[in-house]
């Protein structure tokens, strides 16, 4: 079934943290984004329907600034109307033009996403498995994230996290002081036993040097992986990171398009990759990724950007529409004060 675009509009928002979350890229306080509504046009006897997207760029991450976000927005506001779509390839075929940037196409693409899903009667997640298996889970395992924060901070909040259920923690690291990261992990750790997964995020805080040496010295915690321990530019560092000790590594920063994701398996320079559909323009664009990855043999995670409920929504749509056996970084939700 078709439909057509009647408007386009949009609202910005900002989301507070609980408490200043710490990244090796910087300390931050609140998310700030847009909320996109598109209507279609209904035709005789028909309702309306109401599609919502959500684009919040985080700048520094591969993204546009806010400002570039709203300008895309309202280019979409004068270019889209009067558009019909009967499918996913009418999508990627409108929106090829805001590939620079992303956090824009992301809601724009979601909201029409969700009005094709209305139209057609099925999930998002329905549509997009149907280019793979056909099978949509309904429950997808998901980690917690704990920031680059005391080694005793961090063991209270691991604690609390397994007490909630959660069977994986992400553990900020990649400062300027290791011997704080190693004792952050340390902790956590001796909290948490060893039935409980532990991966590492050291967001291209050290040089391949420092990620060699450091890695070596966590082995013995039995890190699921580490993710991004380098410049996401350093592909070479990456695939020398790699092969020089046990622990597998994860493409984040690196992978922000379907080029990029290319290169990445082009140079061996990764194990996982890390999709985030905000960062990469949408899920469509994601579930394009993952289909490549799994074909060059590389696992695959999905995780949020830290987004408020519509855009997670979106990315746990994908991860179960997606054959995933390693936890997601979907519960995040939690770290914001209004979600």
């Amino acid at each position: 079934m078709t439909f057509t675009v009647q408007s386009i509009q949009y609202q910005p928002y900002q989301l507070a943290f609980r408490e200043p979350f710490q990244t090796a890229a910087g300390i931050l306080l609140n998310r700030k984004g847009f909320i996109i509504k598109i209507r279609d046009r209904p035709s005789d006897h028909q309702v309306q329907h109401i599609g919502l997207g959500e684009s919040a760029p985080l700048y520094g991450f591969g993204m546009e600034s806010l400002l570039e976000t709203e300008q895309a927005l309202k280019e979409a506001q004068r270019s889209l109307i009067n558009a019909e779509i009967q499918n996913l390839k009418d999508i990627e075929n409108l929106l090829a033009k805001y590939d620079s940037t992303p956090a824009a196409k992301h809601g724009i693409e979601l909201a029409l996403l969700n009005l094709l899903a209305q139209v057609q009667g099925i999930s998002i997640s329905q549509l997009l498995a149907n280019s793979f298996s056909g099978i949509v889970r309904d429950q997808v395992t998901v980690n917690a994230v704990i920031g680059a924060t005391e080694p005793e901070i961090a063991a209270t909040k691991a604690r609390e996290y397994i007490e909630q259920g959660y069977p994986c923690l992400k553990i900020k690291v990649g400062t300027q002081n290791f011997e704080m990261d190693l004792r952050r992990v340390e902790a956590v750790r001796s909290q948490i036993g060893n039935n409980i997964q532990i991966r590492i995020d050291a967001n291209q805080g050290w040089s391949v040097e420092e990620a060699i040496a450091n890695l070596k010295k966590l082995e013995f915690l039995e890190i699921e992986y580490v993710e991004q321990p380098v410049a996401a530019s350093n592909l070479v560092g990456m695939g020398e990171v790699r092969r020089s000790q046990s622990i597998p590594v994860a493409a984040d920063e690196s992978v922000n398009n379907l080029a990029q994701l290319l290169q990445v398996i082009k140079a061996q320079a990764a194990d996982i990759i890390i999709l985030k559909p905000m960062a990469l323009g949408g899920i469509i664009t994601a579930n394009h990724a993952a289909a490549i990855a799994f074909q060059a043999g590389l696992d695959v995670v999905v995780t949020t950007t830290i987004d408020g409920v519509i855009a997670r929504q979106a990315a746990f749509d994908l991860a179960a529409a997606l054959p995933i056996k390693r936890a997601c970084g979907l519960a995040t939700g939690h770290l914001l004060i209004e979600s």
